[in-house]
């Protein structure tokens, strides 16, 4: 993962900048200090703590003599398996005995020791210069690159610093400083971690072959522990027959990556890894995943057969026959046309298929069919034309028109093979009715109860129990509505059908109203038209039976 790299003296509150590779530069972290103490000479075997480190010679209150080393350990824990950019300690001076003194601290390597005393002082190991920013009470810092990068490598967990005065000035009293306590900060990088789960188009490499017939997806699971974001997933691509074919790119480490189509040929089989990097380290890579690039489909193109088409009518099942001539890279024929689309299965690889349509209308049409491989490649295409033929029923009803509530004979005749019944609708009556078949023919009776027209929706069905296209008949009624006159401020209704028993009628286009009709079918009445602006009623004639009328209408002036 990408690490920002700005040193902050965070003790000192002074920024200090450090050299890191151009992409970006680590973050620096400050590391558990532990073991903060300093050792006295008057002292000789106690370790000794305080709110600062006095460090050189010094005297107390009652003016007897001292000398004294700080120790610091830093736990080097969270260090183990990175890469480490830079290191320092920070301080400051929180007393200084004589400013005119030259400063004379060191900072040293210590062997391990989080109990240091004056009689058991470890081993001095490596001495570190030391930085100044101002003068006297200053703020002091150490590069401790190199003994931090060093115990990490030799598997330190912890590593001890000693701050003295230079050779007799730990005697001199003129020299003597005190400390605050010390702070490390150490700029480093965690490496991703190792690309791990494989996948092409999403299916894990288990040692089976993947087969792809597009550039296909590959994917794997790298984290990096490190907190900030950014990091990304190198894949390298190499042509197994030929490994100076290679291609490689980087993605995020959440997207998958996409291999480029130009790159890949057809029959080659391409080995890949995944490895993550974060601009400093690389993380180690994946197993080895192979995949194979299928882009080809079926050589020969289907050869298209049937037997039913152009024969068969419109809305009746029929079969076409899909022969993919032996090509066993064949598994599935795709087809398309004019209310047609879809896919159906080989019998075996290079073998047949059986589709049985239901054509939606009659007139020309065509199919276009490929075969299909396993993994979607399609051969060229074969195009077969047809006709279909009308498929609905002759429907013959009587001419003229016939008066309103009439019983009238229908007859339904048709064509197609194996006729056994008619199923029919008529208009503004719920419901179908089925009737069966004679020689592919059927006679009925039909009562006429629309005022205007009454349409016949007419099906033959035959054994299978398929339906054609619909027949239409229809039959034209004759004119049904009252007749209307006035005479002063009555008004009478006269039949203009048989068996009116009562009249449906509104004033106005007010609301509607009932009044039976006389034993002879008629009806007078008082109508006030009122002062309505344009003066009318309506009416319509009904039987005992619920036929209704067309609407007469009288305007009065």
């Amino acid at each position: 993962m990408r690490r920002a790299l700005s040193t902050l003296l965070i003790a000192a509150g002074v920024a200090v900048s450090a050299a890191a590779p151009a992409s970006a530069d680590p973050v620096s972290l400050p590391m558990p200090v532990t073991g903060q103490s300093y050792t006295d000479l008057r002292s000789p075997a106690r370790t000794l703590t305080g709110a600062d480190l006095p460090v050189g010679a010094w005297r107390d209150e009652e003016n007897r003599f001292h000398s004294s080393k700080a120790y610091f350990t830093v736990d080097l824990s969270r260090l183990r398996g990175t890469r480490i950019f830079a290191a320092r300690a920070f301080s400051r001076e929180t007393a200084v005995t004589d400013c005119a003194q030259p400063r004379s601290v060191e900072l040293w390597q210590t062997r391990l020791a989080e109990q240091p005393t004056w009689l058991k002082a470890p081993k001095e190991l490596a001495r570190f210069e030391t930085g100044v920013t101002g003068q006297c009470q200053a703020f002091v810092s150490w590069e401790i690159t190199s003994a931090i990068t060093a115990a990490v490598a030799a598997g330190q967990e912890k590593a001890t610093f000693a701050l003295r005065m230079a050779g007799g000035g730990q005697f001199d009293t003129g020299y003597g400083r005190r400390y605050a306590p010390v702070t490390v900060e150490v700029g480093y990088n965690t490496p991703p971690s190792a690309a791990s789960d494989p996948r092409v188009d999403a299916k894990p490499c288990t040692g089976t072959a993947h087969l792809v017939n597009r550039p296909p997806q590959l994917s794997a699971v790298v984290t990096d522990v490190d907190p900030v974001a950014g990091f990304q997933v190198r894949y390298v691509v190499t042509d197994v027959a030929d490994a100076a074919k290679r291609h490689e790119g980087t993605v995020s480490h959440s997207m998958p990556f996409v291999v480029p189509g130009g790159f890949m040929e057809h029959g080659h089989t391409y080995e890949w890894t995944a490895q993550g990097e974060d601009g400093y380290d690389r993380g180690p890579a994946s197993t080895p995943c192979r995949f194979t690039a299928d882009l080809r489909g079926p050589i020969v193109a289907p050869v298209v057969t049937t037997t039913d088409f152009p024969q068969t009518g419109a809305g009746l099942p029929g079969t076409f026959t899909f022969d993919a001539g032996g090509d066993r890279d064949a598994v599935s024929f795709s087809y398309e046309g004019l209310g047609l689309f879809g896919t159906v299965q080989a019998d075996q690889p290079g073998g047949k298929a059986t589709l049985t349509v239901r054509m939606p209308t009659s007139g020309p049409h065509w199919i276009e069919v490929r075969s299909v491989d396993a993994l979607g490649n399609l051969s060229a295409g074969t195009r077969y034309d047809f006709w279909v033929r009308p498929s609905w029923p002759a429907v013959t009803v009587p001419q003229g028109e016939i008066p309103l509530g009439t019983e009238v004979g229908v007859t339904f005749r048709s064509v197609e093979r194996d006729v056994t019944e008619f199923v029919y609708e008529i208009t503004g009556v719920p419901g179908s009715v089925t009737v069966p078949a004679v020689n592919g023919a059927a006679a009925v009776e039909v009562r006429v109860t629309d005022p205007w027209v009454t349409r016949l929706y007419v099906r033959a069905k035959n054994s299978d129990g398929d339906l054609t296209q619909s027949g239409v008949g229809e039959i034209h009624v004759a004119p049904s509505e009252p007749v209307v006159t006035r005479n002063g401020d009555l008004v009478t209704f006269a039949p203009g059908m048989t068996g009116v028993t009562e009249y449906v009628y509104r004033v106005n286009f007010g609301d509607e109203q009932t009044i039976a009709a006389g034993p002879d079918g008629a009806v007078t009445l008082p109508i006030d038209f009122g002062d309505h602006p344009f003066p009318n009623v309506e009416v319509r004639g009904r039987t005992a039976d619920g036929l209704v009328s067309r609407t007469a209408r009288l305007y009065v002036e």
